[in-house]
């Protein structure tokens, strides 16, 4: 096992502990949020760290291509969870980024079975971008209304305005990857 899985594994394994800080952070622990803020950015730099290390040190592996977005569906589907545990977004939005990540990797599987592969798309990357920002964005409306900050707007309307976002840009995503890939999924469908 590679450096570049082991971080990818790391990040796998820090999702639980976001969904608990969060939600216990927000039940009313601001040092418990703050955990969770650095706990996303942890989760986010190693997202890009793996991937660095593993093309700069000639370490891509299989393992790797299947894990990676793995830890990436885990990590950020965790968070989106602990939102909507928290009774802060609808599940309507979660239900989004789920779908889309699930049948993305269906498409990937069945491309795979047939020795065909669906190209990875920028959508991609600036869905997780818009995702990455939505998470903090986030947990640092729910700081801000913890330390009572005055905004401007309430923070209920930050966190809608960071989810709808995020929901549009991953529908957009999806939309994106089937068209893109159209030609080669006809083969497969």
């Amino acid at each position: 096992m590679n450096l570049a899985i082991q971080i990818t594994l790391f990040r796998i394994v820090l999702a639980p502990f976001f969904v608990y800080c969060f939600m216990k952070g927000v039940a009313g622990s601001i040092m418990l949020l703050w955990i969770s803020l650095m706990i996303a950015t942890v989760s986010e730099i190693s997202d890009a760290l793996d991937g660095i290390l593993a093309r700069r040190l000639n370490l891509v592996t299989d393992m790797g291509k299947v894990l990676d977005p793995l830890a990436d569906s885990l990590s950020r589907m965790s968070a989106f969870l602990a939102f909507c545990g928290a009774g802060l977004v609808p599940v309507w939005m979660i239900l989004v980024f789920f779908y889309r990540d699930s049948f993305v990797s269906t498409l990937r599987t069945l491309a795979a079975s047939q020795n065909l592969i669906l190209g990875a798309r920028n959508s991609g990357k600036i869905k997780a971008i818009v995702q990455a920002v939505c998470i903090f964005g986030v947990i640092l409306s729910c700081m801000a209304n913890a330390y009572s900050l005055n905004l401007g707007v309430s923070y209920t309307h930050l966190i809608d305005g960071f989810m709808l976002s995020a929901v549009l840009i991953t529908a957009y995503s999806l939309w994106d990857y089937i068209w893109g890939n159209r030609q080669i999924l006809s083969r497969i469908l």
